[in-house]
């Protein structure tokens, strides 16, 4: 596989991870909407969340730029690591909303979506860095 496209690959994955991190959030707006029940979203996501949210979104819009602007050998390693991460915490977010009982909604099938894209980010970005330069 060409470079080039390890690389298209790689922020091709952080464009459909940041279209499902607007969709969960929009999901949690319409959810309540429907519900009329507003205060649902003092608990998920909350001000905490909400940052949270405001900070990941930021990031993947930065990385994709970064992606397509870098491109040093510890960059590449970087960029895995920083993937590896990414996703290892909406795994985290999403192994706590499971245990706290929330068990499978329509955020579910976001999350696993999420992950399944994460890892195939994973996979292109551990090629980017091994790719010979």
């Amino acid at each position: 596989m060409k470079e080039e496209n390890i690389r298209s690959n790689i922020v091709q994955g952080f464009v459909g991870m940041l279209f499902l991190l607007l969709m969960m959030t929009d999901a949690d707006l319409v959810g309540a909407g429907l519900t009329q029940n507003f205060n649902l979203l003092q608990k998920d996501p909350g001000i905490i969340g909400l940052w949270l949210t405001s900070i990941a979104v930021s990031f993947n819009v930065l990385i994709q730029i970064a992606i397509r602007t870098f491109d040093s050998k510890k960059f590449r390693w970087g960029i895995l690591g920083i993937s590896i991460v990414y996703v290892l915490l909406f795994v985290l977010h999403q192994l706590f909303h499971f245990f706290v009982g929330d068990g499978i909604n329509i955020h579910f099938m976001f999350d696993i979506t999420h992950h399944i894209i994460g890892i195939w980010v994973i996979v292109n970005a551990y090629k980017w860095a091994t790719f010979k330069i």
